[in-house]
């Protein structure tokens, strides 16, 4: 016959196992809570692991925010479940300070390479540049070479890359700011240059009393000034290079232009005026006749002596002849009288001389060839206004062959 269980006794087990289930319910519980608390500390101060990498120049902004929403999301999980989400919380964890650590290493990456890029730049610039002086180009490269020792063979950090980048960045400023003033410097040498040229230019057109050349001249010099002047040099040396070439440049080639025409027009002149002396200092063929003969021809203002045809002078003699109003006589005549030391007196009523000649050879009335010691030039074009009161002046030189070769009856022909 079977024995009956005792209903106490099961009773007295299944409290057991309740309370030993609490107990390590409780357990789980505390250690759930002690274990979310714990890493809730450890992620607050992580945190450090990203702020960190501000200080090296890092902008950790988006990663601090991923962060703030890690954390809020950790403390606003219940302990209780905390256990089953713990891979998820710490995975997150990690892959935010990967991030930060990959972008870091990225940033240094590019920063260094956008380094690379400018000192590239920069030494070239300097080393083609060939406005700056060897000096200045030394300092330059002897500043980029202690940059990118700096950079590439120290372990810089973000803020140190970017405390070189603004180097290099002034460097460019200060080299082109340099340039710039060199350029300026040269270009306001050039145009005092350019002034005083024109300056010369127009000295020299006032003296030829050029008028158009005067004017294009003043411009030049007007300006250079203005250029030269407060209002315009503060510009940039390419407006004022540009300007330059324009206005002042422009306007001296154009006075060179008419200094070199005015030059030519001169030489031309002076070419045909000595071509035109040259004609005069030609003897033409004697007339067909025998014996010795005198030819005065007033349009050319010379004198021809031959005798059987050939010529007694190699050259044509200048004379001057009968002003207006006191024209010489033309046709034929003969010298009717030979004398030394004549004072002259005129053949027009109330014109008299108080002059005396060397030499006096008369063919027709009062007109006669004789020297002439009050004149000094002979042979212009100019005779009917400074011309002689109807006698042939000579050269006294002249004068004295004609008078010897020369005989009372010598015909003399006027034209």
């Amino acid at each position: 016959m079977k024995q009956k269980k005792s209903y106490p006794n099961v009773i007295s087990s299944v409290i057991v196992f309740l309370i030993i289930v609490v107990l390590l319910f409780s357990f789980y519980l505390y250690q759930a809570y002690v274990f979310k608390q714990k890493t809730v500390q450890s992620f607050t101060s992580d945190i450090k692991k990203i702020t960190e990498y501000t200080k090296w120049g890092y902008d950790t902004h988006v990663f601090e925010q991923l962060y703030d929403n890690l954390v809020h999301d950790l403390k606003a999980t219940s302990f209780v479940l905390f256990p089953f989400k713990k891979d998820y919380f710490q995975k997150k964890h990690d892959n935010i300070l990967l991030l930060v650590q990959a972008g870091y290493a990225t940033d240094i990456t590019k920063q260094k390479e956008l380094i690379q890029s400018q000192l590239s730049y920069l030494r070239d610039r300097v080393k083609t540049n060939d406005i700056l002086s060897p000096v200045k180009k030394q300092k330059y490269s002897d500043a980029f070479e202690i940059i990118a020792g700096t950079i590439f063979e120290e372990n810089s950090d973000l803020v140190g890359i970017k405390k070189a980048l603004t180097s290099l960045d002034t460097t460019d400023k200060e080299i082109t700011k340099e340039v710039e003033s060199t350029k300026k410097e040269a270009l306001l040498n050039e145009l005092q240059t350019y002034r005083a040229s024109c300056q010369e230019l127009l000295n020299y057109f006032t003296e030829k009393k050029n008028e158009s050349g005067q004017a294009i001249a003043d411009g030049c010099v007007s300006a250079a000034d203005k250029l030269m002047g407060q209002g315009y040099v503060k510009n940039g040396a390419e407006f004022l290079a540009a300007l330059s070439r324009e206005r002042v440049f422009t306007a001296l080639q154009k006075a060179n232009q008419a200094k070199q025409d005015l030059i030519q027009a001169e030489q031309y002149a002076l070419s045909a005026k000595q071509k035109e002396e040259e004609r005069l200092t030609l003897v033409p063929p004697a007339p067909r006749q025998e014996g010795k003969l005198i030819v005065v021809n007033l349009s050319l203002q010379r004198l021809y002596a031959y005798e059987n045809g050939k010529t007694v002078f190699s050259l044509a003699v200048p004379i001057t002849t009968g002003k207006q109003g006191f024209e010489t006589v033309t046709g034929e005549f003969a010298i009717y009288l030979k004398e030394q030391q004549h004072k002259m007196v005129s053949p027009f009523p109330g014109i008299y001389y108080d002059d005396v000649v060397n030499y006096w050879m008369p063919f027709y009335l009062g007109y006669g060839l004789h020297d002439a010691p009050w004149r000094s030039i002979y042979g212009t074009q100019d005779y009917p206004v400074v011309g002689s009161h109807g006698c042939v002046n000579m050269p006294l030189k002249d004068t004295i062959v004609l008078y010897n070769w020369a005989e009372v009856g010598t015909r003399v022909i006027v034209l």
